[in-house]
């Protein structure tokens, strides 16, 4: 199978987010969510908060004049640091919290500044042009700024220009004169639609949410822009979505919901065995026994279909196909795969899984596979010595959520008309 150059970026990127661990995964199912993931959202991590990042980023490290590697990353650090001040000043009667400025608490120190966060990113939409990481960015530049300094001495200025950086960023809109924050112009806006809209070059019935929903979801179709959804199937268009992204989407939604019962369970687990006794442990117990009771009646009245986690996997195949996915993907699938196959079977045969010794031991089993020597379960008076609840407890969203931030800004800057469902919480 041949590949393209931009197919082979994108499969390498993917390939590096199903190592990522943007959240707690105590009971390793999240391939599962990185898969569908990569097809609905790609590109889209949780680090991402803004969609105004990717104007700040080729800014700012475009306009870096160190000469050595060292020095440029230093000088990228702190070039970073002054924007997040400046964010923190612009939002500080705000609420910084709720702004999405990453490293608004310890400014340039933070452990993940904005440049590696929104790397993949840039490069998969052709923001940023080059190869390799941001440290294959600065030995570049260190290379044409030395060259560039040397030059400088050895000519006058009459001799014509100095020779520049050509090719590594896209032309991006000139910055405004005023600092507007988080807020996109029109032009920065229809700027960053046009990169996520160029970058897919998905069959139509293959093309991200990403691109679909700022093609067909916005003022080029004449429709809303449809804010405040919980998770994007509950979207009015969703009967239009591409067919082969909507499976992704449904087989990914119908699966977390079966898995949903095994977080609840887990944490039940590790709220019982807790060594310590107490009003706290009791609050707990009730919460994962009242969460197990609701999910229940949700799957006894609409139990999952006996195919899905066939569906499932013969879609993953062809994804793996697609992806190019190496040996360690399709064993770690494969452990995933018995892993929920068997978590079905015990959800059919058991009237009471809080109390069924089988799903016990299946996810006990399951949790010192992936955590061996720190598994919670296996050493509960070691590791559950006042456990405060909620590991890995919470619903898979397949990366909506950042991705919904970046298209709110960008709709948000195309001034798209906007529209609320009712019953989504903002």
């Amino acid at each position: 199978m041949s590949f393209d150059q931009n197919q082979l970026q994108r499969t390498q990127l993917f390939l590096n987010a199903l190592s990522e661990r943007g959240t707690v995964d105590e009971l390793g199912t999240g391939i599962i969510r990185d898969l569908i993931s990569g097809m609905l959202f790609p590109g889209h991590t949780v680090l991402h908060t803004r969609a105004k990042y990717l104007l700040f980023l080729p800014r700012d490290l475009s306009r870096l004049s160190s000469k050595t590697v060292d020095a440029l990353a230093a000088e990228g650090r702190g070039t970073e640091g002054h924007r997040i001040k400046a964010l923190r000043q612009r939002y500080q009667d705000e609420g910084l919290r709720s702004k999405g400025i990453i490293g608004y608490t310890t400014g340039s120190q933070t452990k993940q500044l904005p440049s590696s966060s929104y790397w993949g990113l840039m490069r998969q939409l052709g923001i940023y042009r080059g190869e390799g990481s941001l440290w294959d960015y600065y030995r570049e530049l260190a290379a044409h700024n030395a060259s560039r300094a040397q030059n400088a001495m050895l000519h006058s200025e009459e001799d014509g220009e100095l020779p520049t950086v050509t090719g590594l960023w896209a032309e991006y809109p000139a910055e405004s004169s005023g600092f507007d924050g988080f807020d996109l112009s029109p032009d920065e806006a229809v700027w960053l639609r046009e990169r996520f809209l160029e970058s897919d070059k998905s069959h139509q019935e293959e093309r991200s949410l990403t691109s679909w929903l700022l093609d067909k979801g916005g003022p080029r179709s004449g429709r809303e822009w449809v804010s405040k959804l919980d998770y994007v199937w509950n979207h009015p268009l969703v009967a239009q979505f591409p067919a082969r992204t909507a499976q992704a989407m449904w087989l990914g939604r119908d699966t977390d919901q079966l898995l949903f019962g095994a977080r609840i369970l887990y944490n039940y687990l590790c709220a019982y065995h807790r060594p310590d006794q107490g009003a706290e442990r009791d609050a707990l117990l009730d919460k994962y026994r009242t969460a197990m009771n609701e999910w229940r009646s949700q799957i006894d009245a609409e139990p999952p279909r006996a195919t899905l986690l066939t569906e499932l996997d013969d879609w993953a195949q062809r994804r793996f196909g697609v992806i190019r996915a190496g040996g360690e993907a399709r064993i770690r699938w494969r452990d995933t795969l018995r892993f929920v196959q068997r978590w079905q079977q015990l959800i059919q045969n058991s009237a009471d899984l809080l109390a069924d010794r089988d799903a016990h031991k299946h996810l006990m089993c399951r949790e010192r596979s992936l955590k061996p020597g720190r598994a919670r379960l296996e050493k509960p008076n070691e590791r559950l010595q006042g456990w405060g609840g909620d590991a890995g407890y919470f619903r898979f969203d397949f990366n909506w959520l950042p991705a919904w931030k970046i298209l709110d800004d960008i709709h948000a800057g195309l001034r798209t008309p906007r529209v609320a469902i009712d019953g989504e919480t903002d």
